[in-house]
């Protein structure tokens, strides 16, 4: 048995535990402040149907995640702290809810909403032929000038609760992960492109990362705004962060996409990495150096998604 199938079939085990789990789990308050933070605006903020809502954030979780009374992302505030928390986890009580009803493939997007945002997909996306390479094109050069404090190459360090607006933040050429998906997610709107956020959740039942979901030319497309990376399978068609995480072919493609980009990172200069030392960089070249496909695959283990509407 391959590595990559012993981990898929630990994660299978896992949401059949989360059925059985189900009816002895610890009923968390999603209405309180630090799950539904007020300083979140209403338009950011979702109705759920009542069977969906059981599910919604630490509730529809695996153990331990669902055990934990505290909130995720306390750093955060906002519209960050309201996405980190009141996600919808996929699972099969929830798959066909968030691949056919949650989120509307028609955008109602409304021209000089976010202007600055129109002028960098205008200018990005020319020449393109296609939704999906619009898309490909909004991430790889419109969200690479909004650098990651830790990412690579690297950005000024800010903090996490700064609870920018989405102009804000894209004038201040600086993000963190859920906030570089953001951008993204805004990006693709004024081109007229659904797009959703995604939250990873490691193996390691501790750690994450918040990426982003496509809609183009008939498919959801899974996109990393951190590492400017979508997933193909072996043919080259990309995958949706539900086919990255349900079959080990997905899962390997996962890791290759991940491994690739990580070997473009290694040759990047020490000013191109801009980690702040010889030393810095070093040990990230080391780091990542280590990782295999397989590893960078065996890392994700559950995935949540969440709506970013437009402002109403």
């Amino acid at each position: 048995m391959s590595t990559l199938t012993s981990h898929r079939n630990s994660r299978e085990r896992f949401l059949h535990q989360l059925s059985v789990e189900l009816k002895s789990a610890r009923v968390h308050d999603l209405d309180h402040p630090d799950f539904n933070p007020p300083d979140c605006p209403a338009w950011a903020k979702e109705d759920l149907p009542e069977l969906i809502a059981k599910l919604r954030g630490r509730r529809g979780q695996p153990h331990p995640y669902r055990t934990r009374d505290y909130p995720l992302a306390l750093t955060v505030r906002g519209v960050d702290r309201y996405h980190a928390n009141q996600f919808i986890i996929y699972r099969p009580e929830t798959e066909k809810f968030l691949y056919q009803d949650y989120t509307p493939l028609t955008v109602n997007y409304r021209k000089g909403l976010l202007p600055a945002f129109e002028e960098l997909a205008t200018k990005v996306t020319e020449g393109c032929r296609s939704d999906t390479e619009k898309a490909v094109a909004l991430l790889k050069l419109g969200v690479s000038r909004v650098k990651h404090p830790d990412g690579a190459p690297c950005g000024p360090y800010v903090l996490g609760d700064r609870n920018l607006g989405d102009e804000e933040l894209l004038t201040s050429g600086v993000g963190w992960c859920n906030e570089q998906a953001r951008v993204f997610i805004r990006l693709c709107q004024v081109s007229s492109i659904p797009a959703r956020l995604v939250h990873l959740f490691y193996a390691d039942e501790k750690s994450g990362h918040c990426v982003a979901e496509f809609y183009a030319d008939g498919q959801w497309s899974l996109a990393d705004a951190t590492w400017l990376c979508v997933f193909p399978d072996e043919n080259g068609n990309l995958l949706s962060a539900a086919e990255c995480h349900d079959s080990e072919a997905g899962l390997a493609a996962l890791g290759r996409a991940y491994f690739q980009r990580w070997q473009e990172l290694l040759v990047l200069s020490d000013t191109e990495l801009n980690r702040g030392s010889a030393g810095k960089n070093a040990e990230f070249r080391k780091r990542i150096a280590a990782e295999t496909p397989e590893s960078l695959a065996r890392k994700h283990y559950h995935i949540a998604l969440i709506n970013y509407p437009l402002p109403q």
